[in-house]
């Protein structure tokens, strides 16, 4: 089973349709046991693939077993000769709000899973003061997480990140090709370079803003101002100079 990990607002997003594009991709998107409620991957699997149909997912019950549905999925994708990616929703795990009250800062997906499967997991990630500006001005996060939990959270990512091997968003923007292809290696997906003319009219994703700005260019945000205290406030917390070092980062200022 291929897993994809990051963190919200990291660019998951746009490294998860340009994956989604390779040949004989079947990608279901932000997948989490916490968030069946919100986003089911039988659904996905019906509506976008055809994978499944609705009186099975009526038979499978209003809860239906997490890792029962997604090997009828993989099983149904195996069939068709699909590549199954499951994009796991990582950041009720390491942030949780507005969701979760209290994250487990644990891979809950994965280890749900790795009972049934053998895991081939991959992440990505973003410099923790980018992801920090950038996260914390979405409304639904508005007054649900401060530095300290957001930092405690992206530190246990990145501890569990480096061990399986990652991806930052900031080569991908200045690299795409290169680092596409070093992520479709670790996830067993062959690369095309065509992708270039497919990924940003897809829709078969969760959480993309780009779709409604028609914009297909890749390229690195601009690093938003820092508030007066802000950088102090980072480089003051015991978990961001572990973070930068274990992702390879540079503080900023």
């Amino acid at each position: 089973m291929r897993l994809l990990h990051h963190l919200a607002r990291t660019g998951g997003t746009t490294i998860s349709k340009c994956l989604a594009v390779m040949p004989g991709v079947a990608l279901l998107s932000e997948i989490h046991p916490l968030g069946l409620e919100k986003i089911s991957a039988l659904h996905q699997a019906m509506t976008w693939f055809g994978l499944v149909d609705a009186r099975e997912i009526e038979r499978l019950g209003p809860r239906p077993d997490f890792a029962a549905s997604i090997r009828l999925i993989a099983d149904r994708a195996s069939t068709r000769g699909l590549r199954l990616v499951i994009r796991d929703w990582s950041h009720l795990d390491f942030a949780g709000a507005p969701l979760v009250e209290t994250p487990s800062f644990r891979l809950t997906t994965a280890e749900s899973l790795a009972a049934h499967f053998q895991l081939r997991q991959v992440a990505t990630v973003r410099h923790p003061i980018d992801h920090w500006q950038s996260l914390r001005r979405v409304p639904l996060m508005r007054g649900k997480i401060d530095l300290d939990r957001f930092l405690k959270g992206y530190r246990r990512f990145a501890e569990l990140a480096v061990p399986m091997g990652f991806v930052r968003f900031e080569d991908f923007c200045r690299r795409p090709e290169e680092q596409l292809q070093r992520l479709c290696h670790a996830l067993d997906l062959p690369y095309d370079p065509g992708w270039r003319q497919r990924w940003a009219g897809y829709d078969r994703i969760t959480g993309d803003e780009n779709a409604q700005r028609g914009t297909d260019e890749i390229g690195l945000p601009r690093r938003r101002p820092l508030e007066p205290g802000l950088a102090e406030a980072f480089l003051k917390h015991p978990d961001y100079q572990p973070s930068l070092t274990l992702l390879g980062y540079r503080h900023p200022i």
